[in-house]
């Protein structure tokens, strides 16, 4: 597994490689081989070194950002959840280290204070423990963006398509206001088709969305493609 931990920007970015003990791939979705024995075995018989690679951004000494190490260091994998095959990548770790989630909150606001954004989305439902404090700490309202039939009022949906099946995100009608600036957040980006949704539902009522922003990627699902040309940030990339 590779883990690239990133603040992308264009203007500055690089890059430092550090091999450590091997972990499962945290790829998602994976097939994985079945066995009966317990996760810890679930391992190539020669697996290879876990990479990780941390791009983020110069401080005055033109060093490496040393809170991108840390945050990725505190998401940890959990092999078959929520069905066997798959390799979840588990926030709930990081928000157990202060340290660690502090430093993921200020990335993104150092990022977005500046930017003249007054409306941070959060969808469902990681997106409600990051945005929040990010919409505090920026002076902007934080919009909750949900699955279908949880919001009391009136609402506006967006239908997408999942692998199986359809699904809907909503919003309450009149939370968002024509001309208004929005950043669109999550935990992850996997396929893109949350995401895809929540802008298109924002930009039907004439927000104007800047950016979306995820604390991790998984780049061989190309859920950045299915953005379009909206811009993506992220700062943890998880490879094979």
């Amino acid at each position: 597994m590779r883990v690239v931990c990133c603040s992308i920007s264009w203007s500055f970015g690089s890059a430092v490689t550090a091999a450590l003990p091997s972990f499962p791939s945290p790829r998602f979705p994976l097939s994985l081989p079945s066995s009966n024995s317990p996760a810890t075995v679930l391992r190539r018989s020669t697996p290879p070194p876990r990479r990780v690679t941390r791009m983020a951004l110069k401080n005055a000494k033109d060093e490496q950002d040393p809170r991108l190490e840390r945050i990725s260091s505190a998401i940890r994998v959990i092999p078959d959840f929520p069905k066997p095959g798959i390799l979840f990548q588990d926030i709930t770790t990081l928000l157990l280290d202060p340290k660690a989630f502090k430093d993921t909150i200020d990335l993104f606001v150092e990022r977005y204070r500046d930017q003249n954004i007054n409306v941070v989305a959060g969808v469902e439902a990681r997106g409600f423990i990051f945005g929040p404090p990010i919409a505090l700490a920026i002076g902007a309202k934080f919009v909750p963006m949900r699955k279908p039939n949880k919001l009391p009022g009136e609402v506006i949906s967006e239908e997408y398509s999942l692998e199986y099946g359809k699904d809907k995100i909503e919003m309450h009608v009149g939370a968002v206001l024509p001309g208004e600036r929005a950043l669109v957040i999550d935990d992850l980006i996997a396929t893109g088709g949350t995401l895809d949704a929540a802008i298109k539902l924002l930009e039907r009522v004439g927000v104007d969305v800047v950016e979306c922003a995820c604390l991790i990627e998984l780049p061989e699902l190309k859920g950045r493609d299915r953005l379009g040309n909206k811009p993506l940030f992220v700062l943890v990339k998880v490879t094979a």
